[in-house]
């Protein structure tokens, strides 16, 4: 473009727009990617918001921010680790591109963006405690002691030491020494599985049942000699603490 000036001297001048949003072409003729498809729906999602005025009540303001850690979120999912195999094959549309591709799912999407904020946090809690209990029981449904019999009571009793295991048989247990020991390891483990457990026993015959009770859960133990006392260390050589679903008091109970 070029202007005069008072002088009759000419200036030269570059006009520079950008285009923000790119929209979807309107021929069907033309055939559009999943990906620009996505892209436009998260333009158009960050632009409906960037047009609405600044909120200035918390209601308003709640709404706001859902949007936007929505669209960051749909954003930051493009090459996740769950779509690490839509990632490797873009023919194999990801779930977020299906949500905004989908004609089905395109109208949830809709009345949820019109939701209110509280309704919308609702909706993201609800889906948030769902995906927690769906952990839960894969976990569950992974733990080994629901299906493997080297978790049965006899078969973890049967890791215990020869000799360990006769005076177990023989003596007169003190089960109320043995279900204080168990409840210490259980409680320690059960919160910390990779930490080293400590413990100054005076008597002999409790550090031998406390090597008992380790062999029994599956656990290392060793003593040494510290300070002039007998110190016990006890660790977990597993990736996770599994402990017997029957403890090693209520095992020696029924075999008597």
């Amino acid at each position: 473009m070029v202007i005069l000036t008072e002088n009759h001297e000419e200036q030269d001048y570059i006009l520079i727009e950008e285009r923000k949003c790119s929209s979807l072409p309107s021929s069907p003729a033309k055939r559009v990617s999943p990906t620009k498809k996505k892209q436009f729906y998260i333009n158009q999602a960050i632009r409906n918001s960037d047009l609405t005025p600044r909120a200035k009540g918390k209601k308003s303001l709640r709404r706001q921010e859902n949007t936007r850690f929505l669209a960051n979120l749909l954003e930051r999912d493009e090459c996740s680790k769950d779509d690490l195999e839509v990632c490797s094959n873009p023919s194999i549309p990801s779930i977020f591109t299906e949500a905004c591709t989908n004609g089905n799912f395109i109208e949830p999407w809709n009345d949820f963006m019109n939701c209110s904020g509280e309704e919308q946090e609702r909706l993201l809690s609800l889906l948030e405690q769902d995906e927690a209990k769906k952990k839960t029981l894969s976990r569950l449904l992974k733990d080994p002691r629901n299906v493997n019999p080297a978790f049965t009571a006899q078969e973890c009793f049967q890791r215990i030491d020869r000799r360990l295991r006769a005076t177990l048989k023989r003596k007169q247990i003190p089960m109320g020494t043995l279900e204080v020991l168990e409840e210490n390891l259980l409680s320690f483990f059960n919160t910390q599985p990779r930490s080293v457990y400590t413990t100054n026993l005076a008597s002999s015959f409790e550090r031998l049942l406390l090597h008992a009770v380790c062999q029994y859960m599956d656990l290392v133990s060793a003593s040494t000699n510290y300070d002039g006392s007998r110190q016990t260390e006890v660790v977990n050589k597993q990736e996770e603490f599994l402990p017997p679903t029957l403890q090693l008091s209520a095992y020696l109970e029924q075999m008597s």
